[in-house]
């Protein structure tokens, strides 16, 4: 497998092993809950309104006809919008899904969950996607990446 075919994989199988590790740790491990009910409904707030973000800015490149693949390389440089925002609302749409999660679960170990995506994201997914941009962009994204902050 070709390393920009494992880069498209790699961020919803963070999404998702993260969600399943959050599960997986809150029912063998909870160690202490945090979070009860009916508190804990806020956490699916969080999941729909992480999901409808994420919908949101796929169908916001794909009207943009620009690449929605984390190696691709994009025909549009998007500055508007979320964008305007964050650097990577798409990511975060994915942290405040496992973030979500974590709340729906409530304990602590679910935590885990938020914590890895974040990691995976910030330290392996983005670095990546900003060289293909710095290189396909150039000055125009080392100005707009000084301007709008990687997260929030």
């Amino acid at each position: 497998m070709s390393s920009s075919k494992i880069y498209n994989v790699i961020p919803d199988a963070t999404l998702v092993c993260s969600l399943i590790l959050a599960y997986f740790f809150d029912h063998n491990s909870p160690i202490v809950t945090l979070v009860s009910s009916p508190a804990s409904l806020t956490g699916w707030l969080m999941v729909i309104l992480g999901l409808g973000l994420a919908l949101y800015i796929l169908a916001n490149l794909r009207s943009e006809h620009t690449s929605t693949d984390a190696a691709g390389v994009p025909s549009e440089f998007i500055t508007s919008g979320l964008y305007s925002r964050s650097r990577n609302p798409f990511y975060l749409s994915y942290v405040i899904i496992t973030l979500g999660a974590a709340f729906t679960l409530g304990s602590l170990t679910s935590f885990v969950a938020p914590i890895i995506c974040f990691a995976v994201m910030g330290a392996a997914i983005i670095p990546f996607e900003e060289r293909i941009l710095r290189q396909e962009f150039g000055q125009e994204y080392e100005q707009y990446r000084r301007k709008v902050r990687r997260w929030l």
